[in-house]
């Protein structure tokens, strides 16, 4: 429990800070979702092995959903992946201070962006779950890069939508930060634990994963 406790703190701390410098001026640029896309991607390579490389409540929830993850688990994955992020939004702060005081929230038009992450965030999910666990694509070679890829497709695709979180921790280190204002938290973290509810059920509905990779 330990080391994918600190795996999780790892990944998810970095995700956020690629994600955080990347989006602050001067460094916000049109490449910042092939940067997530890549660092993401060596990231779940790092720690998947560990821990399976969540790094998003949303990610943990559908595990939760498929019966792949330990109940007793749940909630340190979620308070690791939530403190990490909230760290690296304070990181992001301290190297960028002047430029995050000039950042003004963006506030997206609500429904258009809640649609936003409901769709890509059950894509990364759907994803996340064929490729990491189901018995289909066992002992893959290239599920970082699908994971990747995926989040760097949504995020070229609605990021000017709804800034492309499709996880409620990265959502909240956004509001940390600025970019996102505080009355979006619920309605975006809501959005995406459905999202990733429901594919976790679609999932274990399919019956794509043995018995025996169930968790106890």
């Amino acid at each position: 429990m330990r080391n994918k406790l600190i795996a999780e703190a790892i990944g998810t701390y970095f995700l956020y800070l690629i994600i955080g410098i990347c989006i602050t001026p001067p460094t916000a640029g049109d490449f910042t979702p092939l940067a997530v896309a890549i660092g993401l991607a060596a990231l779940v390579y790092s720690c998947g092995h560990l821990s399976k490389a969540h790094f998003n409540p949303a990610t943990t929830v559908a595990y939760l959903s498929a019966g792949t993850h330990p109940t007793r688990e749940f909630l340190p994955y979620l308070l690791v992946i939530y403190l990490a992020a909230s760290a690296a939004a304070g990181t992001v702060h301290l190297l960028f201070p002047d430029a995050l005081d000039e950042v003004l929230a963006i506030q997206p038009i609500l429904l258009r962006a809640l649609l936003a992450e409901g769709l890509f965030t059950f894509a990364l999910m759907w994803v996340i779950l064929n490729v990491a666990i189901a018995h289909g694509t066992a002992g893959n070679p290239v599920y970082g890069i699908a994971i990747g890829s995926i989040v760097g497709a949504g995020a070229y695709a609605v990021g000017p939508v709804s800034f492309a979180a499709f996880n409620p921790a990265v959502t909240l280190a956004l509001c940390l930060n600025g970019f996102l204002t505080w009355d979006s938290l619920i309605p975006y973290t809501l959005m995406q634990i459905l999202a990733a509810t429901g594919a976790g059920v679609l999932f274990r509905s399919m019956q794509i994963i043995h018995p025996d990779e169930m968790a106890s």
